[in-house]
């Protein structure tokens, strides 16, 4: 930059830019870094140094500029290209010789990295400027030197790939270059040296006759050795040892030594070969039958100690991908055979590893195991087909149906009864969990109305809720009357005399509650058969009725239910540890397995899959009617019966008192009243808070139904119940429409679409003279009647409100009858009409 005294610099007119700029800034850059280097006679001089020189011209590009070197000036460019020397190496006897045709190129720096040459200047980089340098040295005397046959060998693999980085012409006589040897093979020598992996590396020429010139390959020799370094090893010298961690070792061990296996030849010592990836074919594993009621399982893996097995095992269940044995060498717990076997002997819950005992229940998960896991490996597979073949064939054994058995089984209800007849053959226990109205208990009724034909003196107990037990009682009567049954109910007087004839009795039937306050005397009694219904009222784990249910005392035992899970796993946990105790291991490994680690799942489901029968409607549809009809017998609670019973006395004084025989109106009055007392003694006395039997059970059956995703119409003649029923209805959160006599017929219309579209709300209240017509109700399948009227034909109208054209569902049908109250002789009436 040039400029004369009368030169004013204004910063708002006159300024840098592009390359100018950048050059203002390394100078500002060397003047900050030594401001001594300003000449002291002369500031129009900057000392840039060595280092900085290159820089310089880098930055400047093709812009002129003058160099002064020696006292000359010269206006050079900054060329970007390979140094333009011409060499020759040609033999010479037994030597070969190496000259340069042409001056060599003057270094400027004493790193060698800017260079001149023929006005221009070159500038190389760190590695070009050290090969540089050498050659440069070596001829700078002289353009020309000879080397030995000793030295040939250091001169062709060293100096000539390294000059020919820089140099763009550099001839080999062609005696030379027919001679050369290039080529070579890779060999990895694998040992063991004070406990660590070690590598040398090796790199053999083609040259068996030592005739040859052997010209090193050295950037095809550095691709082997950065690969080792990739691999987490280190140059020591004379060889290489690995310094990863364990998970980078277990993937050498596995993965990267086999590809070094296609980059060159891999040895092995004996001490290296200890350290090694042990997968599923070092493994053997066999099932034996006991013959007392179990399987022994057994397995070991080659070369590790069994007291090993149990932090081998946490690993597995940490879900690490390997175990690392005391050795050295590793277990691979990602190789599938490996995994399947170990998810196996969890889920088997074994207690030791070289003969555990397992339960003949589970040679059904076993065997599933067997078809779906990488499990050929295990020898014994024909000790569990058996058992497998018979409940897979459950639908198609040929077994008897009891002969007094007065009812028509359908095929599926065939199929549960050969249900129980196969867990009972094994002494298993089960889950019936048919969906409701497809007749659970009738299922049940036939297996111990066979047993009893096939089998003396066999003792069964049924435990129900409350609200069921007379239904169990009537369901005996009507289709195996043969059965001689006790109900155990009452207070404890009448159930301690109740208690001393169990033995004179086939079946006894009692309460969840009942069991319970008479737990003491059960505890001496074995019984057979132990039944329970409505398994889902000991879901809890810790309840007292859950902890009675399972004290007491049965060879097999069954679970009746129609949602074997309402809100979690531990309640099918619980369900089975009734059924088969420890089946599903302890409540604490159930969730460590199950509920903490969701990816286990699918083994649940393999594990419970013979153990429980599900149907339900639509699936069993084509075997159902288009409606069934079932009565439902609810015991009224001690306060309800009181009441009810009271006012029977007080009508009986009243009769006796007046002669109001004849007067039907008056009579038809008290029967009402009675009517209404069966159902919620609320809507007659004022201030009377206690519970209604048929409303809680009526809560039941909804609960159990919208549980399934069914939509209910509940009908009854009384709209003060129904709205009592509203009311427990909110209580409990469960929505649903009301319609009476009093609902005018848009807005009638409106909740039948409102209804009919909405999937949210399950359920209708309706009053049965609102219901009796007009209505089209096709998207419910269930009914209820909450109490039975005189006509049946009233009845029938309003179940027509469900069955009816456009009703793709079988229809049921539920009628709630108060057990010995007025409500029995309505239903006696109606049959007889």
């Amino acid at each position: 930059l040039e400029y004369g005294k009368n030169f004013i610099y204004n910063p708002n007119i006159h300024y840098f830019e592009g390359v100018d700029e950048e050059l203002v800034d390394i100078i500002e850059d060397f003047g900050r870094k030594n401001t001594m280097a300003l000449n002291s006679f002369n500031a129009k001089f900057l000392d840039v140094g060595s280092s900085g020189l290159k820089r310089f011209l880098k930055t400047l590009g093709d812009k002129e500029f003058t160099l002064t070197y020696n006292k000359e000036i010269y206006l050079p460019k900054v060329v970007n290209e390979k140094l333009p020397i011409n060499l020759d190496l040609e033999k010479c006897d037994e030597n070969i010789e190496l000259k340069c045709n042409n001056n060599l190129p003057m270094p400027l720096t004493h790193k060698g990295d800017v260079v001149l040459y023929d006005e221009n200047i070159y500038l190389l980089s760190n590695e070009d400027a050290r090969n540089y340098k050498t050659l440069y040295s070596i001829l700078k005397d002289h353009n020309n030197i000879e080397f030995t046959k000793e030295e040939i060998d250091p001169l062709l693999t060293n100096l000539v790939p390294k000059v020919k980085s820089f140099s763009k012409n550099i001839n080999i006589d062609n005696e030379i270059k027919d001679n050369i040897v290039s080529d070579f093979n890779t060999k990895f020598y694998f040992d063991l040296k004070n406990s660590n992996i070690v590598c040398e590396l090796k790199f053999e020429y083609d040259d068996e006759n030592k005739t040859k010139y052997v010209v090193r390959n050295l950037e095809k020799e550095k691709i082997f050795k950065d690969k080792l370094l990739s691999l987490n090893f280190i140059n020591n010298d004379s060889y290489y040892v690995f310094n990863g961690n364990d998970q980078e070792l277990f993937n050498f061990l596995d993965i990267e030594i086999m590809n070094l296996k296609s980059l060159g030849d891999v040895y092995y010592s004996d001490k290296f070969k200890n350290r090694k990836i042990i997968k599923s074919t070092s493994i053997h594993a066999s099932i034996r039958d006991s013959l007392d009621g179990y399987l022994n399982f057994s397995f070991n893996i080659d070369d590790i100690n069994q007291s090993e097995y149990k932090d081998m095992f946490l690993a597995f269940k940490e879900k690490k991908r390997f175990y690392k044995l005391k050795n050295g060498s590793f277990l691979d717990l990602e190789d599938s055979e490996t995994k399947d076997l170990f998810e196996l002997v969890e889920n088997l819950n074994v207690s030791s590893f070289d003969d555990s005992k397992v339960h003949f229940s589970k040679a059904l998960y076993i065997n599933d195991m067997f078809k779906s896991k990488n499990l050929n490996f295990i020898e014994g597979k024909q000790f569990v087909n058996r058992i497998c073949d018979d409940f897979d064939n459950i639908e198609n054994l040929d077994l008897s149906i009891p002969k007094n058995l007065k009812a028509n089984l359908r095929d599926y209800q065939v199929a549960g009864l050969n249900y129980f007849k196969t867990l009972d053959h094994y002494k298993f226990g089960g889950i019936l969990a048919d969906e409701m109205g497809l007749g659970k208990t009738l299922q049940t009724i036939s297996f111990l109305l066979y047993k009893k034909e096939n089998v003396k003196n066999t003792k069964s107990l049924i435990v129900t809720p409350t609200s069921l037990i007379y239904n169990w009682k009537s369901e005996f009567e009507n289709f195996a009357p043969d059965i001689k049954v006790l109900l155990i109910h009452g207070n404890k007087k009448e159930r301690e005399k109740l208690l001393n004839t169990i033995d004179e009795y086939d079946v006894v039937i009692t309460t969840y509650a009942t069991l319970r306050n008479d737990l003491d005397f059960y505890e001496t009694k074995v019984f057979d058969y132990f039944i329970i219904d409505e398994a889902q009222n000991i879901k809890n784990p810790i309840s007292l009725s859950t902890n009675a249910v399972k004290s007491i005392n049965s060879k097999v035992r069954f679970a009746l239910t129609g949602t074997p899970i309402e809100n979690n796993l531990l309640e099918l946990w619980s369900i089975f540890d009734f059924v088969m105790p420890g089946y599903l291991y302890s409540r604490n490994k159930f969730q460590d397995l199950f509920i903490y680690d969701e990816y286990n799942a699918n083994n649940l489901r393999k594990l419970i899959k013979p153990f429980i029968l599900r149907r339900t409607k639509s699936q069993v549809m084509t075997e159902l009617p288009d409606k069934i009809e079932n009565k439902f017998f609810v015991e009224l609670n001690k306060d309800q019966r009181k009441v009810y019973s009271a006012y029977v006395e007080e009508i009986k004084e009243k009769i006796n008192n007046k002669d109001i025989k004849t007067d039907k109106i008056t009579m038809f009055s008290y029967l009402t009243k009675l009517r209404q007392l069966c159902l919620d003694p609320s809507v007659l006395i004022e201030g009377y808070n206690k519970k209604s039997s048929k409303t809680e059970a009526t809560l039941e059956i909804l609960k159990d139904y919208i549980e399934d995703n069914h939509k209910i119409l509940l009908f009854s003649q009384f709209t003060s119940v129904l709205k009592n029923i509203g009311k427990e209805l909110s209580k409990n959160n469960i929505d649903y429409y009301y319609i009476d006599g009093q609902t005018n017929a848009l807005e009638r219309l409106n909740l039948v679409n409102k209804f009919n579209e909405d999937e949210d709300v399950k359920v209708f209240l309706i009053s049965l003279k609102a219901g009796g017509s007009g209505l089209n109700l096709t998207s419910a399948d269930v009914v209820i009647h909450f109490d039975p009227w005189w006509n049946p034909a009233v009845e029938n109208q309003a179940s027509d409100r469900v069955h009816r054209f456009g009703q793709k569902n079988v229809v049921h049908i539920i009628k709630l009858i108060a057990k010995g109250t007025i409500e029995e002789n309505i239903i006696k009436l109606q049959e007889n009409k």
